[in-house]
């Protein structure tokens, strides 16, 4: 089922022609977003779900199609942008009636998700687009976010437009599609970005929620990622407590990943405490290597301090070594000289001269000189 949608999914989304800023949505008319066969349902009466489920009514009309797709205005955390797709025209079925979109590259990037500068912060109008078959009954077959100055176009498939929907009611009808799929991995990963999306504390408990299970794995490791987005005091308090929790290791280090997004100083200290005590020297490990990019000042003297503790496994050291040789040159080659001279380990030194090696900077190739004089003296 994942591969038949997915592939009418990317088509629908691949078919954007970009005529220049639409703007948000008005109440009771069909935005200029949206282009096909789209029919307005934004004033009929009741919450979304019914809506929804009129919309299903009337693709299953005859002359209707078993695909069609739901288009609503929510509001979203940041400032939501996407780079048109490109592709070849190709026909896809879904249920019993093939769906052509009418594919273009209009040379304007990849598909992406980018927020810059002070549109980080600011919460800003989205599109929601969710994909269903009237033909398998009730449930979304896929969704994804529409930015507001692109212009979409659908081809024969159906377009129902449902106006502005408050947060809490998006996101709640969102989260019981989530709830409502057994193993639809693509499906299931893009309704977590969907809920990230939203502004609100729902969304937040959502995502604690799905990261401590009991989703397989993958699935929670993309609820951690996005919580680790989140960025702020509160999610890196709520990644502490998963981990602490936590006994898979690749989930331990999805952890990890989403702690080092934090901006918050807590999130260092979390770092080299993982580095230094959790029981996992491959956890440990990652946590080494994030701390070599985080570059600062308390960064820098845990991996001093990994690298020079007489109780570090080798392993360890040489993760630790490495993560030095990432840091900037400056920080970077006089500690590599320092362990390459002095450290009483030769897997440490031998590490820290190949990784002078390949700085190709002046310091380290002074280093290399004064060795071979010495050795030819």
């Amino acid at each position: 089922m994942t591969t038949r949608y997915t592939k009418i999914w990317t088509a629908a989304l691949a078919a954007v022609l970009f005529l220049g800023a639409a703007g948000a949505a008005v109440a009771g008319q069909i935005p200029g977003f949206l282009k096909g066969k789209v029919r307005d349902l934004s004033g009929a009466a009741g919450p979304l779900d019914r809506k929804i489920e009129q919309a299903r009514t009337d693709a299953a009309k005859p002359g209707g199609g078993a695909a069609y797709f739901t288009a609503y205005e929510f509001l979203s955390r940041t400032k939501f942008h996407r780079g048109n797709y490109s592709g070849p025209a190709d026909g896809y079925t879904v249920g019993t009636k093939d769906a052509r979109i009418r594919i273009e590259d209009k040379g304007r990037g990849k598909n992406s998700v980018s927020v810059d500068g002070e549109e980080k912060e600011a919460a800003s109008p989205a599109g929601m687009l969710l994909l269903f078959d009237g033909s398998k009954g009730a449930g979304v077959q896929d969704v994804s976010l529409l930015d507001l100055d692109q212009t979409y176009e659908f081809g024969d498939t159906p377009v129902y437009w449902l106006g502005r929907v408050e947060n809490t009611e998006s996101s709640g009808f969102l989260e019981k599609s989530f709830d409502a799929l057994k193993d639809d991995a693509h499906v299931l990963d893009a309704l977590i970005f969907a809920l990230y999306c939203h502004e609100g504390p729902q969304t937040r408990a959502f995502l604690k929620k799905t990261a401590v299970g009991p989703r397989p794995g993958k699935v929670r490791e993309k609820a951690i990622f996005w919580l680790g987005n989140a960025g702020d005091a509160q999610a890196l308090a709520d990644l502490k407590e998963i981990y602490a929790k936590e006994q898979n290791g690749s989930v331990k280090k999805q952890i990890i990943f989403a702690i080092q997004l934090s901006k918050q100083k807590e999130a260092v200290e979390e770092l080299i405490r993982i580095a230094k005590q959790d029981s996992s020297q491959d956890v440990r490990k990652q946590a080494v290597f994030w701390l070599g990019q985080k570059a600062s000042a308390e960064c820098v003297k845990a991996l001093k301090d990994i690298v020079e503790a007489p109780d570090t496994e080798s392993g360890l050291k040489d993760q630790a070594v490495f993560a030095i040789s990432q840091l900037p040159k400056d920080k970077s080659v006089p500690m590599l000289i320092d362990l390459a001279k002095g450290n009483k380990n030769p897997s440490v030194r031998k590490k820290a001269v190949f990784w002078l090696g390949q700085s190709g900077d002046p310091a380290a190739l002074k280093f290399f000189e004064d060795i071979l004089l010495k050795k030819t003296s």
